[in-house]
């Protein structure tokens, strides 16, 4: 049985990519705005490459006001999962299911992949919710 993700594998990487082509922030822009109508800021502005790691980790640290952590084995679909990339947490994904993501990385298209085990597991600096003001 599919999910409502499945359209979004596949989708391929651009760096700083808002568009057809997306980088790991830019895919979880686009999932957000186009199954749950809330368009999330682009950040694209903020930093030259998806390279400068520095930047990338600041801006998050910066920007999670909205984001409230979720406790571990209570994730719901919609909740994203931040990931360390070369020791600094600056890469995300979000949740499928409870133990699956979607995310896109460098030189590779979109794709579901597990985050409680697997290459991804020892990654994960935190799982997070979006909430609108008034949710």
């Amino acid at each position: 049985m599919g999910s409502e993700f499945d359209r979004f594998v596949g989708i391929p990487y651009a760096d700083k990519g808002r568009g057809e082509a997306v980088d790991c922030w830019g895919l979880v822009c686009r999932v957000f705005s186009e199954l749950r109508g809330i368009e999330l800021p682009s950040y694209a502005e903020h930093y030259v490459t998806a390279a400068d790691r520095r930047s990338i980790a600041a801006l998050i640290a910066g920007e999670l006001d909205p984001w409230l952590p979720v406790v571990d084995g209570e994730e719901q679909p919609f909740d994203c999962v931040l990931m360390k990339e070369c020791g600094f947490p600056r890469h995300i994904g979000i949740v499928t299911r409870p133990g699956m993501l979607l995310h896109v990385q460098r030189a590779e298209t979109s794709m579901i992949e597990r985050y409680r085990s697997g290459p991804l597991y020892h990654r994960v600096v935190g799982i997070y919710r979006f909430m609108r003001d008034g949710e």
